[in-house]
């Protein structure tokens, strides 16, 4: 959560297994961009009726996966109809305004120090500290 002084404080972090099987890393990350658009929009939603906010607080979702946001900004016709259907979810939020993606190089990926070996926390751990983002 980003406050109008732009300090930070995490609300909430989950690290689990995907709901389901993929097929592609692709698939995988949009699977995941899901969940967590999804987990914003209802957080957004509790902080604007809390608030009585006229409109409802942005919600950024950032990836480092390049594939992922050309897929978001294309029309072209995706084959796995499963991943047709999880692309076409993002692409109805991102138009209604309930979330903003955006990309970020793979260095600046907070949240990889959890997920992936070798991952440095440095980021991760001045971004706790100083309640600011890079």
């Amino acid at each position: 959560l980003q406050g109008e002084n732009q300090m930070i404080s995490p609300i909430t972090w989950l690290s689990k297994k995907l709901s389901r099987v993929t097929k592609s890393p692709l698939a995988s990350e949009t699977l995941a961009l899901g969940d967590v658009g999804d987990a914003g929009y209802m957080i957004a939603s509790m902080v604007q009726e809390i608030n009585c906010l006229p409109i409802l607080p942005l919600v950024i979702c950032r990836t480092d996966n390049q594939s992922l946001m050309e897929t978001l900004h294309t029309t072209k016709i995706i084959k796995d109809t499963r991943l047709r259907v999880d692309i076409a979810r993002l692409r109805e939020m991102v138009q209604r305004k309930e979330v903003t993606v955006e990309w970020i190089e793979g260095k600046d990926q907070l949240a990889d120090v959890m997920t992936k070996c070798g991952a440095t926390a440095i980021k991760l751990i001045e971004a706790l500290e100083t309640s600011r983002l890079f």
